[in-house]
């Protein structure tokens, strides 16, 4: 069979266009040929939105295509893949792969034409993946379409990159209020008096400006913007890295997280989207409420102290965790298994 998979170009920053990219890298099989349309790029928003409407239809008549699999989010994502969809000729089966971390809350605020509008392109397809059991349970009250979970993945090294004795805690992604960067900020705060060696260093896009606003309003000297970093520059870091720190408040399966555990990075994160089916609260990293200003502090300070050896006990349940269950040759065996049920 051969496959189209759509969706952000996979050179451009974020979580899906890095799935793209793995999918590029890693996928072999001897049944199934993978190409690919890009539906968006930020140099070229429009002009490539453009050309992969005009072009859906042709690419897959000349390339005799059977499945077509699109990468989908909310908001201007969704109805980018809901358009192109209705252009799939109704001999090819229709995938799409959830990854938004606020899809219910963008559901929920719609008006009840967008509300029907949304059940009526799920029920349309023939496929819906998500990333986890809450997920599923969620687009299940949406459709009738056949709904499969299958988890992100990461390319894990032969042996963890972790240093005990590293002093900084980092946050990958994007910058804002959904990520948790200005409760970041309020830990940081509360750190800096009792660890002034303990540096936090946010990499990634987004309410940038805004930040470093109320970095200099706070006076925080403990807090850096390092920017966007490529997977090779983030390899690197993570060498020096003592702390993942993810905030967030909405979230699908972060593949921030899911890079930073195979690299043997513990992680502080909250109990959003289907974290919890990564990280095992005192046993592969730390879970708190999104909003704990106060818990947060407290668990970042006792991780710097090292109490009970957590460090080294994260580590090596993190490494393990993703070894074990995350692994890209697991991740496309699942793909195939998905593709050969249509």
């Amino acid at each position: 069979m051969n496959i189209l998979m759509v969706g952000p170009d996979s050179h451009e920053k974020g979580g899906i266009a890095t799935v793209i990219a793995n999918f590029q890298q890693h996928y072999s099989s001897e049944k199934h040929q993978l190409f690919f349309l890009s539906s968006w790029s930020n140099k070229n928003k429009y002009q490539t939105e453009w050309r992969a409407v005009r072009s859906i239809r042709q690419i897959i008549r000349a390339k005799q295509i059977d499945i077509v699999h699109f990468h989908v989010a909310q908001k201007g994502s969704f109805f980018r893949k809901a358009l192109l969809s209705k252009l799939v000729p109704k001999r090819c089966r229709v995938i799409f792969h959830m990854h938004a971390s606020q899809f219910d809350l963008f559901y929920k605020k719609a008006r009840q034409p967008l509300q029907a509008l949304i059940r009526s392109t799920f029920n349309q397809i023939d496929h819906v993946v998500v990333l986890g059991e809450n997920w599923a349970t969620f687009y299940q009250t949406l459709t009738d379409t056949k709904v499969s979970i299958i988890q992100n993945a990461v390319q894990v090294p032969k042996s963890p990159l972790y240093d005990e004795k590293a002093q900084t805690i980092v946050t990958f992604g994007r910058i804002g209020k959904r990520k948790g960067s200005y409760d970041l900020l309020q830990v940081a705060a509360r750190i800096e008096p009792f660890f002034p060696k303990v540096k936090f260093v946010l990499y990634g896009d987004g309410d940038v400006e805004k930040v470093n606003n109320q970095i200099r309003t706070m006076g925080l000297r403990n807090v850096n913007l390092g920017g966007w970093v490529s997977k090779e520059e983030q390899a690197e870091i993570l060498k020096g890295t003592l702390l993942h720190f993810l905030p967030s408040y909405h979230e699908g399966l972060p593949m921030a997280i899911l890079e930073t555990m195979a690299a043997g990075v513990p992680n502080l994160t909250t109990d959003v989207g289907d974290i919890s089916e990564l990280i095992e609260n005192d046993v592969n990293g730390i879970m708190t409420s999104p909003g704990d200003v106060e818990m947060m502090t407290d668990e970042i300070s006792s991780f710097i102290r090292n109490d009970d050896n957590r460090r080294s006990k994260y580590s090596q349940n993190a490494f393990r965790t993703i070894e074990s269950e995350f692994s890209i040759a697991t991740y496309m065996v699942r793909w195939e298994a998905v593709y050969e049920s249509l």
